[in-house]
């Protein structure tokens, strides 16, 4: 029940008095399945801040106004026992808006502005240092959600800060990284000084932040860009099938989600932070015999004289 309620972009609540009884529990013992189904809207309002966007209240009848149950009486209802009520409750459900707009008048060209911003911010942006030495990164985890793409994971000590961070990468990109200016890339291959494993690279993409800036309508020139990344060296046990798995259902649906997490010093007590998950569709898979001097990559193999542990589920592994 509570996966169907979470897939389903509209719940409808057919409001009647017995309906009512039994969501609000003034029936002991009766309609059990009506009171579990009360528990997951209460609950689902409240995963969602009160805002309310999936659940709508329908009359069979307008006497049954009353018997909307309390968390849902703040919602836009629908009387479906007329043609209007129908219609109206049918355009809701099609996104389709009751009134058309009029015709806007044919707007006076603008004078172009100039706009003069620092390009270099700009791309530099999308790692903010002190945040990162505050959350410090000491994870990477792969998850494999049913149905869904999967899940590429950055695990930090402290909670707060971690939560800062993707919070400011959602004022920046939304929910969708729609320009991937966020660039992922997960190094395998030899490193000398390094244990067998993978080192994964977040930063900015330069050539797709530019687009964005472009897309803006500002205006670049060239530029010496400084720019600011963090690494995460993994080495997982030689079994370990994540980074493989995450790869063979990375390439079916194209696509997957960049979510933060809590854990341990050692990975261990690993707890994900869903809901603020970024949707991507970029990932850039490579090899350390692939990358030359001036790659935007080659970072990743001056890493092996650095003293570190890090950990993959919880597993913790030294060089």
């Amino acid at each position: 029940m509570d996966k169907k309620i979470r897939d389903a972009q509209f719940v409808l609540s057919v409001c009647t008095e017995i309906y009512y009884k039994r969501v609000m529990d003034e029936e002991a013992g009766k309609g059990l399945g009506v009171q579990w189904e009360g528990g997951l809207i209460y609950q689902h309002l409240y995963n969602a801040g009160a805002a309310n966007t999936k659940f709508i209240p329908v009359l069979l009848q307008a006497d049954d106004l009353k018997f909307i149950p309390t968390p849902l009486q703040s919602a836009t209802h629908y009387l479906v026992d007329t043609d209007k009520g129908y219609e109206l409750l049918y355009a809701r459900l099609n996104g389709e808006t009751a009134a058309v707009k009029p015709l806007l008048g044919k707007r006076r060209a603008r004078r172009k502005k100039e706009v003069k911003t620092d390009l270099a911010m700009y791309v530099a942006g999308p790692i903010d240092i002190e945040l990162w030495n505050e959350a410090q990164w000491r994870a990477t985890f792969f998850m494999f959600p049913h149905a869904l793409p999967p899940i590429l994971g950055l695990g930090f000590l402290n909670e707060k800060p971690a939560r800062k961070i993707f919070e400011q990468w959602h004022q920046r990109y939304g929910n969708r990284d729609e320009f991937e200016e966020l660039r992922i890339s997960i190094v395998e291959g030899h490193i000398k000084g390094e244990d067998p494993g993978y080192t994964v690279h977040i930063g900015a993409d330069p050539s797709n932040t530019v687009k964005r800036y472009q897309h803006a309508g500002l205006k670049t020139n060239e530029s010496l860009l400084m720019m600011v990344s963090r690494l995460n060296r993994m080495n997982p046990s030689p079994v370990s099938k994540n980074l493989e798995t995450f790869q063979k259902l990375y390439r079916t649906s194209k696509t997957y989600f960049l979510v933060p997490g809590t854990c341990k010093p050692d990975g261990s007590d690993l707890r994900p932070i869903l809901e603020l998950g970024i949707y991507k569709n970029s990932v850039h898979f490579r090899n350390t015999a692939d990358i030359v001097e001036g790659d935007i990559d080659s970072v990743v193999l001056g890493t092996g004289t650095v003293d570190r542990s890090y950990t993959e589920f919880g597993r913790k592994w030294k060089p």
